[in-house]
Order: structure tokens, then sequence, then C-alpha cells
């Protein structure tokens, strides 16, 4: 049995093709009632539109990229479904994809998106791919969160929480409750967001006089994974002189510290003060809750989804924009002060 045709469907309801295409289309110049016929037409035809051709025909796929370093972390799940609510509004699917903080694995999604006509991407990218992610900038509407393209040439937005005051905030606490020799687990400098948070850490530090960089005694700079806070904070702890204060700059690093920590029996707060300038999964549910900096995430992915939408309804002619969110940081109970 041949598929039925958008002709047949015109037959059936007593209408003109163009008519039905408009229906098809959800354009607002047809009758409720021709609509109605139209659409009992479609479903007793058992008619399924073409929409690879009207797509090609529209030049759009109505489709949105959500390219995440890695998704396996709950905030993006988070700011993900509330993207997702605002797309679908529009009409638009939302794809995920999981780079596991590969640069590689980035860029061979973002050849192959841009080769199937996506409308739109959200990068929280690994780094290492700033010129073509600018050079895709030009042809697709792209919005960055929390990392930024060293690309002064980029066109797009960027939509970031302020991590770096909330760890110079957290930092400035320890100081005032008499740490000195204070660690930091950092993620890889050579991204925007590690760098933002290392920095307003060195300006903390500055406060005693303390000169931070490469060289600091007390310095971890490594992935964002549970596994590398584990062994930063192995090699921390194991020191003849640890610190007794240590900064995590990733939720992830910081529930490996804390890993560490249950297993070797160190007290927090009692041997060990700790913080994380950024949200830690499920840090309700631990016996140890680390001061936490906690980012509206709902709104933050209903900002990123409607910024996304105006650039791609536009044709992308905006000028590039950048949004900062504050977070509100819990002081949990893993801070003692010391003398």
């Amino acid at each position: 049995m041949r598929n039925s045709t958008i002709r047949d469907i015109a037959t059936y309801a007593g209408v003109s093709v163009a008519t039905v295409s408009r229906v098809i289309n959800k354009l607002d110049n047809v009758s409720d009632e021709t609509a109605k016929r139209v659409q009992d037409a479609i479903e007793a035809l058992d008619y399924y539109p073409n929409r690879a051709a009207r797509e090609l025909k529209n030049q759009t796929t109505k489709t949105i990229a959500f390219i995440i370093a890695d998704s396996t972390n709950e905030y993006y799940s988070q700011i993900a479904k509330a993207v997702l609510d605002v797309v679908r509004s529009y009409g638009y699917t939302l794809f995920l994809c999981n780079c596991f903080n590969d640069s590689e694995i980035e860029k061979n999604y973002l050849t192959m998106l841009c080769e199937r006509k996506i409308d739109g991407i959200i990068l929280n990218s690994c780094g290492k791919n700033d010129d073509l992610v600018t050079q895709l900038s030009h042809k697709i509407p792209i919005i960055l969160i929390h990392r930024q393209i060293a690309n002064a040439r980029f066109v797009g937005d960027f939509v970031n929480v302020d991590f770096g005051a909330a760890t110079y905030e957290m930092t400035t606490e320890f100081i005032n409750n008499g740490h000195r020799e204070i660690g930091i687990i950092s993620g890889p400098l050579f991204l925007s967001s590690a760098r933002e948070r290392f920095d307003n850490f060195c300006l903390a530090m500055k406060q005693i006089g303390v000169n931070v960089d490469s060289e600091y005694p007390y310095l971890q700079e490594g992935g964002h994974d549970s596994e590398f806070g584990y062994s930063a904070a192995k090699q921390l702890l194991s020191m003849e002189d640890p610190p007794t204060a240590i900064v995590c700059g990733h939720n992830e690093t910081c529930i490996g510290l804390l890993r560490y920590c249950r297993e070797q029996h160190i007290d927090i707060p009692g041997q060990l003060s700790i913080c994380a300038p950024c949200n830690v999964n499920t840090a309700d549910l631990f016996y140890v809750n680390p001061a936490v900096a906690l980012p509206d995430t709902r709104g933050l992915g209903v900002r990123i989804g409607k910024m996304l939408m105006e650039r791609i309804l536009s044709e992308n002619p905006i000028k590039n924009r950048e949004v900062l969110f504050m977070p509100t940081v819990l002081p949990g109970n893993a801070l003692k002060q010391v003398d």
C-alpha cells in the first residue's frame, strides 16, 4: 500500500494543497474548522509529513545541541532540563552531547553538528578547539557556558556563574579564621573557569602576603574528576607540613578529597577545613558539609535557552552578550578556627 500524499489529504478534506501545507506548517491564516478537517484527514489516512523535505526547504532542523564537557555532573543535567523547557515551547528538540572532557570528541561533535545543519549550540567547552568554535560561530548561533573562547572573532554569548567571587569569599573566610597554610585543588588552568577561581584564590592570599604561583607548595592542578581530587588530597595531606585548609575548585574533586579523608580517618573540620566554590552534588547528605556556592540552575538554563532562541530567530545579528549569575554561598560545617 502506497503512502498517502499531501494531495490525498487535500482531496479527502475538500481543500487545496496549499491549505494543507499551511496547516502542517502551523501557519495561522487557516480557520479552525478548516484546520480540523485537515487534521481529521491526516489521521484517517495515517499521513506522516516528510519532515526532512520540509526542513530542507525551510533551512532548519529545529534542533539544538548542548555540548557538555562531562554530563555525568548533575549540575549540567539541571541546566539542560531548564533549557529544554524553553526550546520545546518554540518547537525545537534538544540533544545532549557528552565529551568526557576530551577535546577531540568535542571537535568531532562540532564538525558533525555543523554538517547536519544544527540550528544552535550551547557549549561548555573542553578547551583547545577555540579556532573551530570561532569559525562555526559565524554560521551557527552559539552560547558559551562557564568557559570562554580565547579568540576575539568569536560571535555569540557567554553565560557564567561568579564562582571566582565565591572562591575569594571562601578563601578570605579561611584566613579570617586563622588559616595560613591553605591548599587549592585546581582544574586545568588553560580553562577560563579554572583560571578565574585560581586567580581569585591568589588575590585572597595576597591579603596575608602569600604569593601563589606555579611553585606554590599547596597547589595541585589537574582534571575535573574525583580520581584527581583523591590523588591531590593524598599529595597535600601526606606532606611533612600539610595545609590546614583546602579549597576545591570543582565539585567532583571535592568528592575525591572527601573520599580520601574518610579512608584515612581525617577529621573534618577537626584536622582539616575544606570548601568548594561550586555546587557539590548531594552535599546535604554527607556527614561533612563543605561550604559551597549554590547557583540558580533553573534560572541559568532558562536564560541560556531564551538567549539562544533570540539568536536563532533573529538569524544571529545580535552583538556579543555576557550574563553573570551570582551564586549563594552556604557555609556548611567544614570550617574550624585555628590559633
